[in-house]
């Protein structure tokens, strides 16, 4: 998925069945109800962390289990102990973001977000 989203992993067959439009639809669905909740920290190279989570939603849209934590990129000597605080952040915008609004047709593309990149370009 675009929009903030990578792909990591194995496209399905209804992955494909729907899209690249409905794909970069749906990716941009979840970054606006998330952008509401995303606080990004501040410091001195706050604006280098990006935070890539990955979660699993219910056909209701709610979290199917706690997100989890892919990898962290743009840590620097200077924000390396707003990393956490990063990552922390981040989980709490699914959190706080959940129940997503997505249409159910399509939910055997959703119900996997495999690696959303929390970072500044998020809330823009």
């Amino acid at each position: 998925m675009t929009g903030g989203q990578e792909s990591g992993s194995a496209r399905s067959p209804a992955d494909t069945a729907a899209g690249p439009a409905v794909q970069s639809s749906l990716a941009a669905a979840i970054s606006r109800q998330l952008k509401p909740y995303w606080t990004v920290p501040q410091g001195a190279d706050a604006e280098k962390l990006v935070t890539v989570l990955a979660w699993n939603l219910n056909r209701d849209g709610s979290l199917a289990g706690p997100p989890k934590l892919v990898r962290q990129e743009g840590i620097t000597d200077a924000n390396r102990a707003q990393a956490a605080r990063h990552a922390e952040l981040a989980i709490r915008a699914i959190e706080l973001a959940a129940p997503f609004d997505l249409p159910s047709e399509h939910y055997d593309v959703w119900k996997r977000v495999a690696a959303l990149r929390f970072d500044r370009k998020l809330t823009q």
